[in-house]
């Protein structure tokens, strides 16, 4: 999942891969989580890293892991929709042929 969080790694594939003019530009923006911080950390807790990580504690650690994440998700629900910024790397390229 994180393979290609790096730029340089992400770049280096497309140019391998035979594309030309690669380029990497950071961005930023919001994205909406859930409705509120239940519903964010739900998201967050059961699927991909968030869920492997809870795998491998005990279910009192579990309760208490959610229960903190969503204390601290809360302040960053408005109007009906919890948002946080995300930044990812844009990547551009062309091919021929």
């Amino acid at each position: 999942m994180f393979s290609l969080a790096d730029a340089r790694t992400a770049t280096a594939a497309l140019t391998e891969a035979g594309f030309q003019d690669v380029r990497a530009e950071h961005v930023q923006a919001y994205g909406t989580w859930g409705r509120d911080a239940r519903e964010a950390a739900h998201f967050m807790l059961d699927s991909g890293p968030g869920r492997h990580l809870l795998e491998q504690v005990g279910p009192d650690d579990q309760e208490r892991a959610r229960s903190r994440l969503v204390e601290r998700l809360r302040p960053y629900r408005t109007d009906g929709a919890l948002r946080l910024r995300s930044t990812a790397w844009l990547l551009t390229a062309t091919r021929t042929g």
